[in-house]
């Protein structure tokens, strides 16, 4: 029983460092800027108070019946539909809350009424929840990276587009048509807007209110500026890739360097697993002792807490953000 605790514990401690390390060491800076996170909040409240909803979320109520669409539409729902936007994933937000519902309830019933354990049951309350949020945070990471590895090439096609005499709605198109997702869906979106606001401005803030990085923001605060006040856009859009460019080579030197970190990170977690696994294989009565005593219960648990606390450390000390 106690060893259930204790590989749950550490198991949700692997889960913390594991999101950690399969994120890129120099991912994109997203709302960890405090402009950035007041300019998308900003953007976010202005599109509200104008009652402006994404084309790709209209779409999806539009092919529910009238009871799913006032329930997807409560605030709760409407933020966690948001999350699975960012995330890309094509659930509806009373998909994803009556799934983790679901295995919620399972996991409790078997904690409390097989299991019989207190403490167990009240980590099966909140796992599938933290577990959903973490995949959606990854996915939502993942997303974004790969966003900021075709920027550059979307930022050619723009440019090149421009100087052959395409409008801007057209180059918009023409980056939804030759770039893979998430670039050409994100485009897609942007040139739906366009079409059916007929407001750049508008089309563009929802643009980085998806996705809100400091590279997209530069993108959009290019465009509004040429728009508003004139200017070279397409001189703008050639020095923001070369930009681009330059940071992604200076991230890949970067996450060579701190290769040695993260692989010290894995040695860290994965030593207790494998220390275990070599006590149960030479001494099993040195593990009985661990399980079946009060004193060794009580070592478990704050090991396991301990691991989660350490973990968590870890991943803030080999996270580097340029």
């Amino acid at each position: 029983m106690n060893t259930v605790i204790f590989l749950a514990l550490v198991g949700l401690a692997v889960v913390f460092l594991s999101m950690a390390l399969f994120v890129p060491v120099t991912q994109p800076r997203l709302n960890h800027s405090a402009l950035l996170k007041r300019r998308v909040k900003a953007l976010a409240e202005e599109n509200r108070e104008q009652g402006q909803a994404s084309i790709y979320r209209t779409k999806k109520l539009d092919a529910l019946s009238p009871l799913m669409r006032r329930i997807e539409t409560l605030p709760l729902f409407e933020r966690v539909a948001f999350s699975l936007e960012l995330a890309g994933s094509r659930l509806y937000a009373w998909q994803l809350v009556l799934l983790v519902g679901l295995v919620t309830l399972a996991l409790v019933l078997v904690c409390w009424l097989v299991l019989h354990n207190l403490l167990l049951t009240l980590v099966a309350l909140v796992l599938p929840t933290l577990a959903a949020r973490f995949k959606l945070r990854h996915n939502y990471l993942q997303r974004l990276a790969l966003y900021e590895q075709q920027l550059p090439e979307a930022l050619d096609i723009m440019k090149r587009g421009l100087q052959a005499g395409y409008s801007f709605a057209d180059t918009i198109k023409l980056i939804s048509e030759q770039m893979p997702n998430p670039m050409g869906r994100e485009f897609a979106l942007v040139f739906a807007d366009i079409n059916y606001r007929k407001d750049v401005r508008k089309a563009m803030t929802g643009l980085l209110e998806r996705v809100p990085s400091i590279s997209n923001m530069a993108l959009v605060s290019a465009v509004q500026v040429q728009r508003e006040t004139g200017g070279n856009l397409v001189e703008n859009i050639d020095k923001l890739a070369t930009i681009i460019r330059d940071r992604f080579k200076f991230n890949r030197q970067l996450r060579t360097l701190s290769a040695e970190g993260r692989m010290s990170g894995w040695v860290l977690v994965l030593t207790p697993f494998v220390l275990f696994a070599l006590i149960f294989a030479t001494t099993p009565s040195y593990i009985t002792e661990l399980v079946s005593t009060p004193e060794g219960n009580r070592l478990l648990i704050f090991g396991g807490i301990g691991m989660m606390v350490g973990t968590w450390w870890i991943s803030k000390i080999i996270k580097i953000e340029v």
